[in-house]
C-alpha cells in the first residue's frame, strides 16, 4: 500500500503543477488576473501537498506514534500556506462576480486567518483541534458559495444574473465535494478510532482528505477549460467568427471586466459585443431594432471611452484587456 499512496499523492502533486503552469501560460495570453489567482491557489495546494509527501516518505518503515495522529504538523507555515489559498479562491470568485473592493476581499481573509490562529492556540492539540482546524476551510468555502448565491439572488442586472447562472453546475458541484470533504473529515477524526485501523493507514490518513483531492481536480478540468479558449485566441490580431468556433463565449468572459474598465452602459456593451463579432453597423441596427444613426452615435460613444479611433483597433483593445 505504501506504493499506491506514493504515486496517488504523486499524481495529485503533477496535477497542480500542470494546473499552475496552464494558469501562467493563459494569463501570459489574456492578461487576466483570475489566471493569476488560480495559479497561486493550485500551487498553494502544490506546497501542501509537497509537505505530505515529504512527511510520508520520511516516516515510512517507522513506528506511528498514536499522540501524532491528531497532530497538526508545521502549524505556522500551514496557516500561511492556507490563508493564501482562501485568499486565491475568493478573489477568483469575486473576480468572476465583478467585484473590486478591497475591504471586501481582506475582511473574510483576516477572519480565516484568525479563526484558525484561535483553533491552534485556543483548542487542546487531539481530534477536536484538528477537526475544527481543517473545518474551518470547508466554512470560508461555504461562504464563498453563499456569497455568489446572495450576489445573484439580490441583483436586478439580468444580463448579470444570467452569466452567474450559467455557473450554477459549478457551485453546485464544488458545495457537494466541499460537503464531503466536511463529512470526511468527521469520519476520520472524530469518529473511527485510530485503533480499528491497520497499523500502516493512520499515516496516510492523518493528513490527506480524498473528497478535497477530488475537488481539486474538478477545480483542473475547470482550469484547462477556460485556458484552451483563452490559448485558442490570437491575442495578437482579433479573432473572427471563421477562426474562432466559440467567439461569442470569449466575448461575454472579457465583456464584464471591460465594460468595468471603460464606463460602458448595458446597451454600449450590447453594441460592443456585436461590433467585436464583426457586424456592420446596419446589421447591429437590425438585430437590436435601432437606428443606424443610434448604433453610430453608440459606436462613436464607445470609441471616446475607450479612446480608440477605429472599430480595428477598438477590437484589438478589447482582446488585449
Amino acid at each position: 500500500m505504501n506504493t499506491v499512496f506514493f504515486f496517488y499523492t504523486l499524481s495529485i502533486l503533477i496535477v497542480c503543477i500542470v494546473s499552475v503552469v496552464l494558469s501562467a501560460a493563459a494569463y501570459a495570453s489574456s492578461r487576466r488576473r483570475v489566471f493569476i489567482y488560480s495559479g497561486i491557489a493550485f500551487l498553494c495546494y502544490a506546497l501542501e501537498i509537497i509537505e505530505i509527501f515529504f512527511f510520508e516518505y520520511i516516516s515510512q518503515n517507522i513506528a506511528f506514534p498514536a499522540a501524532e495522529y491528531y497532530a497538526i504538523n508545521s502549524p505556522v507555515t500551514r496557516t500561511a500556506v492556507a490563508t493564501i489559498l482562501q485568499a486565491s479562491i475568493w478573489a477568483v470568485a469575486l473576480t468572476f462576480l465583478d467585484k473590486h473592493s478591497k475591504q471586501l476581499f481582506i475582511i473574510p481573509v483576516i477572519a480565516f486567518s484568525v479563526v484558525s490562529a484561535l483553533t491552534l492556540i485556543c483548542i487542546p492539540e487531539g481530534a477536536w483541534q484538528q477537526w475544527a482546524y481543517y473545518t474551518a476551510r470547508q466554512a470560508f468555502s461555504f461562504y464563498v458559495y453563499g456569497y455568489c448565491l446572495w450576489s445573484y439572488i439580490h441583483s436586478t442586472d439580468e444580463q448579470y444574473r444570467t452569466r452567474l447562472y450559467k455557473v450554477k453546475t459549478v457551485l453546485i458541484v464544488s458545495a457537494l465535494l466541499s460537503t464531503c470533504i466536511l463529512l470526511e473529515d468527521t469520519y476520520i477524526i472524530l469518529i473511527a478510532p485510530m485503533s480499528t485501523h491497520p497499523d500502516w493507514l493512520p499515516l496516510y490518513l492523518s493528513e490527506r482528505n480524498f473528497s478535497e483531492n477530488i475537488l481539486v481536480c474538478f477545480f483542473t478540468v475547470i482550469l484547462v477549460k477556460q485556458a484552451y479558449r483563452v490559448l485558442s485566441i490570437r491575442i495578437k490580431e482579433a479573432p473572427v467568427q471563421d477562426d474562432v468556433r466559440d467567439l461569442d463565449i470569449h466575448i461575454d468572459e472579457v465583456m464584464p471586466m471591460f465594460r468595468q474598465t471603460y464606463k460602458l452602459s448595458e446597451r454600449e456593451c450590447e453594441v460592443l459585443h456585436l461590433v467585436i463579432a464583426g457586424r456592420s453597423n446596419q446589421e447591429i441596427a437590425n438585430e437590436l431594432f435601432l437606428a443606424v444613426g443610434t448604433v453610430k452615435t453608440h459606436v462613436h460613444n464607445i470609441m471616446k471611452k475607450t479612446g480608440q479611433t477605429s472599430r480595428e483597433t477598438l477590437v484589438l483593445r478589447f482582446w488585449q484587456s
